[in-house]
């Protein structure tokens, strides 16, 4: 069946029209999930810095914060543990291990943030900043 993101059918289609050009917040029953476009393969959940790395490469701290980020979005977390799966994967049923990677995130309200970074290596990322009215709140473990 062909890619339709002017009319989705299917949950790819609607993440695809989500992202569409970099990311999006999609409705998911009662919650939401956050769509983010990447043209890397490899990526990774950097929890120290709550980022997303889109491109094989962790930069250091100074690199983030460093960096110039963009394009804020707004995503509200509901439940603590997440997982990090590639839209074509069939979530509905029991995913194995390498098919996603597990994130933590306290429930809550985040800014993401987007910037492209270049050291050894090129890569995307998205960072994820509790708002203001939730950085005050319970820390988790």
């Amino acid at each position: 069946m062909p890619l339709n993101t002017t009319e989705p059918l299917t949950d790819y289609d609607r993440a695809c029209a989500a992202a569409w050009p970099g990311r999006g917040v999609l409705t998911l029953g009662h919650g939401s999930a956050l769509v983010l476009y990447t043209e890397f393969d490899l990526h990774a959940w950097d929890d120290a810095n709550h980022a997303l790395a889109c491109g094989g490469w962790l930069p250091t701290a100074a690199q983030l914060d460093g960096a110039s980020w963009s394009d804020p979005l707004l995503w509200t977390v509901a439940e603590a543990d997440l997982v990090l799966i590639n839209s074509a994967e069939a979530g509905r049923d029991a995913l194995e291990t390498g098919e996603y990677i597990p994130v933590h995130l306290i429930s809550g309200t985040y800014r993401v943030d987007y910037a492209d970074l270049e050291a050894d290596s090129v890569g995307c990322f998205h960072r994820f900043t509790p708002t203001a009215a939730d950085a005050s709140g319970p820390k988790g473990p």
